[in-house]
């Protein structure tokens, strides 16, 4: 481990210890908040100014998701703040400047007065997210904006980007008003878009009448929403008996997908009959789209938005349908014990081009 890191001298700080303490509301263990009450206690202010959470994830032996959760309770509560922080593509340096993800717009350019290099705002290349201390718990010196150690930092542990966050779960139910401004977008080189939909549902509610069947989608947005967050995504919004959500990595999508159908038929088990079962369509495409404002909430447009949506349409239910881009970039899918798999070229609605899809059923 680089020499940097091995900093174990500290100050008592009483108010730390009381702000963090507070987190035991949320689930975070006892062992993780002494963990970090020590990390915000360091004495070298450095790592506590636009810090990597992916430092932070170390420091606390957290996996990346649990460190983010962690950072985003954290700013709940006052602990930490946000920094959207935008690195230029031309010249590298980084604008610190932006305090909300409100203040994020379409093009950015940037300060230093020998670049001004204006660019899209892109989510998973320039933009990244980083957390500081709140100065109501501790004023940082001027000494702890050390640009030089900030970039040892990132190189040695890669950033975390503005997309990344945005695909937490977390995040989106403790701050749903936290989005970009209307009329601006952000860029979004590749997301992993995740549809699903009930089939069948009129005649769910005709059979079982209004109350019983909306507790039973009720029930099944419960562990879809689950499902989603284990796998690093988020949903975005619910539509009807559907859920969209969104994932960073094609892989995790692909694995929600299966891990949505192997739960549906354990959900499935307690009905008496086929008859009564819900039968779940999912479908999965990855490509490139923007993140907008949408009824003061961050959603995602786009044609891929669109394309993924299709391709739920092609499901039958009880099976995934996924397009190319998604297979191409996840693991080995037909080494998956207990499926059959249907491949084939189709044309989708608004589409001039035929497109590939796979379609895996469950043996």
């Amino acid at each position: 481990m680089l020499e940097i890191f091995n900093v174990s001298r500290h100050h008592t700080n009483s108010a730390i210890a009381k702000a963090v303490k507070s987190l035991s509301q949320y689930g975070i263990s006892s062992v993780v908040q002494d963990r970090f009450i020590d990390f915000l206690q360091n004495q070298d202010e450095r790592f506590l100014f636009h810090v990597n959470p992916h430092l932070i994830a170390d420091r606390l032996q957290l996996a990346e998701r649990e460190a983010l959760n962690l950072l985003v309770v954290a700013l709940k509560e006052g602990i930490v703040s946000l920094n959207w922080d935008i690195q230029c593509p031309k010249c590298l340096r980084v604008d610190l400047a932006l305090e909300k993800l409100g203040d994020i717009k379409t093009t950015h350019t940037c300060p230093c007065l020998d670049c001004r290099h204006t660019h899209e705002s892109d989510a998973d290349r320039q933009v990244r997210v980083a957390f500081s201390i709140d100065n109501r718990l501790r004023s940082l010196s001027p000494e702890a904006n050390d640009p030089a150690f900030r970039d040892r930092i990132d190189a040695h542990y890669g950033v975390v980007s503005g997309h990344r966050l945005l695909t937490l779960q977390m995040f989106r139910e403790l701050f749903p008003r936290e989005t970009i401004p209307p009329n601006e977008s952000l860029l979004i080189r590749q997301v992993t878009i995740l549809f699903t939909d009930l089939a069948g549902s009129t005649s769910l509610y005709n059979e079982k009448g209004d109350p019983q069947a909306y507790s039973l989608v009720r029930q099944h947005f419960n562990f879809l929403f689950a499902i989603v967050d284990e796998h690093n995504g988020a949903v975005i919004k619910t539509i009807g008996d559907a859920i969209m959500a969104t994932f960073t990595s094609s892989d995790d999508g692909v694995k929600a997908a299966i891990a949505m159908q192997a739960k549906m038929r354990d959900f499935n088990r307690s009905f008496a009959s086929e008859n009564q079962q819900l039968i779940l369509k999912v479908g999965v495409h990855t490509g490139p789209c923007i993140c907008v404002n949408l009824n003061d909430r961050s959603d995602y447009f786009g044609t891929t938005v669109n394309t993924a949506a299709r391709v739920q349409g092609l499901s039958k239910g009880n099976d995934i349908v996924f397009t190319a881009s998604s297979r191409s970039q996840s693991f080995a899918i037909e080494d998956i014990d207990g499926y059959i798999y249907e491949e084939s070229s189709v044309i989708l609605k608004g589409l001039s081009d035929p497109i590939s899809v796979l379609r895996m059923i469950a043996k």
